[in-house]
C-alpha cells in the first residue's frame, strides 16, 4: 500500500526568532535546518493545552493524546511512531540586534530579549529574520489526527510562537494557504487562515470530538490543573491595538518598552525603575535581611536573576538569583502570560494570554542566592497574588488608555478566588 502524500504547509515567520546559538566564535552568518524537533515541541504544548479541558488531570492519557500525533521515543514506555511527520528546509541565520544596538534604535526591545540574547560574552545567538518558509507534513493517520494537529498549529499561530523566548513575541508565525488536499473530518481550514482568537470555542470542540472518536475517556480536575490548560475561568486573553510599530524589531520594541515599565513600578534611590520583588526581596537580602514579603516577581517565570552592583557593599558587580528547589533540586517554572506580537499597518497587535494553572506544587520552596551571600528561603506568593500580578498587566494596558478589541477567558480579582 503506497504511502500518504506529503502536504505543504505554507509558513511566515511574522517577528525575530531565535534558534541555538553559532557552534564556533565569531560566526554570525550562515544556514541551518529548520528545527523540526522545536516546532514539534511547542505543537505538542498547544495541543495539551486544547486537550486538557477533555482529559482532565490524568496526565498518563493526556501523554497518550500527544502520542497519538507525535509518537515517543524508547525510554518513555513502549516506543510509538510519529503519524504526523514533518520535514523542514534550510533557513538562513544572522547575528541578533546588541544590547547597544537594541538601545539605541529600539529602546525596549533588550528588555524582552533578556540577558542571555543581548550579552557580549559566551555563544552568539542564531536569529531568523521574518520571511516566508515551508514545512512538508504527512499524515500517517486518518483525519482525526489532522483535525488535532491542525487545532494544534491554529493555538501556536494564534497566542504563541516558536524558538527562544516565544513567551515574550519572539517566533509569531501566519499560516499561508497550504494543505488543501490533506483529509480532515471536522477542523475548518478558514480557522488557519483568519487569525482570529475568537475561533476558540470552535477548535476546542473539535479537538474533543476528536478525541472522543479515538477513544480517549472523558476525565476531570479533582483541583486546580497543574498543566496549562485552555479551562474555563482558568485563562484569559485579549488583544490590543497598539500605534507605536515599524518593523518587527520596532514592534517588539514597544511592548517591551509597556512591559518594562508595568514589571518596574518602583523607583529606587538612584531614581532608576525597579520590581516589586526587587524591592520586597532582593533589597532586604543584599542588605544582610531576612526577606519577609512574598517573591511576587517570580508570577511571570522561574528562575529571576538580578544584575546587582556592589552587593553587600563590597564593590564590583555581582547576581542574585530567586529560583525554585524541590528535593534540593533546581526545577524552573515557565511564564503563565505569553504575549504574540504582530505588525499590521505601521502599527502593534498585541495578543496576550494567561493560564491561572499551578504556579508551583506545594512541595516546592523558594531561594535567593548571590555569588558572595548564603543563600536564604523566601516566602511564596500565594495562588490569588500570582493570579492578581499577572492580571495586572491587563489592567496596565487598559490603564494607558488601549481597550481590548476582543476578550476571551475569565478574569477576577484576587479577592474573588
Amino acid at each position: 500500500m503506497p504511502l500518504p502524500p506529503w502536504h505543504r504547509l505554507e509558513l511566515k515567520l511574522v517577528t525575530t526568532a531565535f534558534f541555538g546559538y553559532f557552534p564556533k566564535e565569531g560566526v554570525t552568518h550562515g544556514q541551518i535546518p529548520f528545527p523540526i524537533p522545536s516546532l514539534r515541541g511547542v505543537l505538542a504544548y498547544w495541543l495539551r493545552a486544547l486537550a486538557g479541558p477533555y482529559v482532565g488531570d490524568d496526565t498518563t492519557w493526556l501523554r497518550r493524546v500527544e502520542s497519538e500525533l507525535f509518537g515517543t521515543a524508547a525510554g518513555e514506555g513502549p516506543a510509538r511512531p510519529s503519524r504526523i511527520l514533518l520535514r523542514g528546509e534550510r533557513i538562513p541565520v544572522t547575528a541578533p540586534p546588541t544590547a547597544e544596538e537594541a538601545s539605541a534604535h529600539y529602546a525596549g526591545l533588550a528588555y524582552l530579549m533578556g540577558q542571555g540574547l543581548t550579552g557580549d560574552k559566551g555563544p552568539m545567538p542564531r536569529r531568523v529574520r521574518p520571511r516566508d518558509f515551508t514545512v512538508m507534513l504527512r499524515n500517517l493517520g486518518d483525519p482525526l489526527h489532522a483535525d488535532l494537529f491542525s487545532s494544534a498549529l491554529w493555538a501556536l499561530r494564534t497566542f504563541g510562537g516558536i524558538g527562544a523566548r516565544s513567551r515574550r513575541g519572539f517566533g509569531t508565525l501566519a499560516v499561508k494557504p497550504s494543505l488543501r488536499g490533506l483529509p480532515l473530518k471536522r477542523f475548518q481550514r478558514d480557522w488557519l487562515m483568519r487569525d482570529d482568537m475568537r475561533d476558540l470555542d470552535g477548535v476546542r470542540e473539535c479537538v474533543e470530538a476528536a478525541l472522543a472518536d479515538l477513544g480517549v475517556p472523558r476525565g476531570s480536575f479533582a483541583s486546580t490543573p497543574a498543566y496549562p490548560c485552555f479551562l474555563q475561568d482558568l485563562f484569559c486573553a485579549e488583544e490590543h491595538l497598539i500605534e507605536e510599530g515599524g518593523d518587527d524589531l520596532a514592534c517588539l520594541a514597544a511592548v517591551g518598552k509597556r512591559f518594562r515599565d508595568f514589571r518596574r513600578p518602583r523607583m529606587n534611590s538612584k531614581e532608576r525603575q525597579i520590581t516589586r520583588g526587587y524591592d520586597e526581596v532582593i533589597r532586604p537580602f543584599i542588605e544582610g535581611r531576612r526577606p519577609v514579603e512574598p517573591f511576587v516577581d517570580g508570577a511571570f517565570g522561574l528562575p529571576v536573576n538580578y544584575r546587582l552592583t556592589g552587593g553587600q557593599g563590597s564593590g564590583g558587580e555581582d547576581n542574585a538569583t530567586v529560583e525554585p528547589v524541590i528535593n534540593d533540586e533546581v526545577v524552573r517554572r515557565a511564564s503563565p502570560l505569553w504575549l504574540r506580537v504582530n505588525p499590521v499597518g505601521g502599527a502593534t497587535r498585541l495578543r496576550s494570554l494567561a493560564f491561572f494553572t499551578e504556579w508551583l506544587p506545594e512541595r516546592a520552596t523558594l531561594r535567593v542566592k548571590a555569588t558572595r551571600s548564603a543563600p536564604v528561603n523566601v516566602a511564596k506568593p500565594s495562588p490569588a497574588q500570582v493570579r492578581e500580578t499577572v492580571e495586572a498587566w491587563f489592567d496596565s494596558l487598559m490603564n494607558s488608555g488601549l481597550e481590548p478589541r476582543y476578550v476571551l477567558g475569565t478574569r477576577m480579582s484576587a479577592t474573588a478566588q
